[in-house]
C-alpha cells in the first residue's frame, strides 16, 4: 500500500556523511533506495567548501536557509540564497561554498548500484 512520509524540521535525524573531496557534512535522509531517486537535507556551516567535482546523473539543490556560491567553468561564480535552487547536469564540473550557515534539500537521480531496484 502506498505511504506518505512527513518531515518536520525538529524531527529530522542527522548523521555525518562523507561527500565529494573528503568533506563531511551533516545529512538527514528523506528518501533513497527506490524510484531511481534519492533526497536528503544537508547542513553546510559557513565557509565549508566542496571542491570541484561532477556527478554521473542530475542533481537539484534547493537552498532552504543561508546562501551558496556555485562555481563552474561555464558560469564562473553564481550565488543562490534561501528560496532559490540550482540544477546540475551530469558531468558539469562545479564547486560549492557555503557563504552562510546553510540548509539544503538535495534531490538527485540514484547513481549507486547498491540502491537500484
Amino acid at each position: 500500500m502506498p505511504m506518505t512520509y512527513y518531515y518536520n524540521k525538529e524531527d529530522l535525524s542527522w548523521n555525518d556523511a562523507p561527500v565529494r573531496g573528503g568533506t563531511v557534512m551533516e545529512k538527514s535522509i528523506v528518501w533513497e533506495g527506490d524510484h531511481d531517486v534519492r533526497s536528503a537535507f544537508f547542513r553546510m556551516p559557513k565557509s565549508m567548501l566542496i571542491p570541484e567535482h561532477d556527478h554521473p546523473r542530475w542533481v537539484q539543490v534547493m537552498v532552504l536557509e543561508g546562501e551558496m556560491e556555485i562555481k563552474t567553468k561555464a558560469d564562473e561564480s553564481v550565488r543562490i540564497s534561501e528560496g532559490g535552487c540550482y540544477f546540475v547536469e551530469p558531468g558539469d564540473v562545479h564547486s560549492e561554498l557555503a557563504i552562510k550557515d546553510t540548509l539544503l534539500l538535495v534531490t538527485q537521480a540514484e547513481d549507486r548500484t547498491a540502491f537500484k531496484s
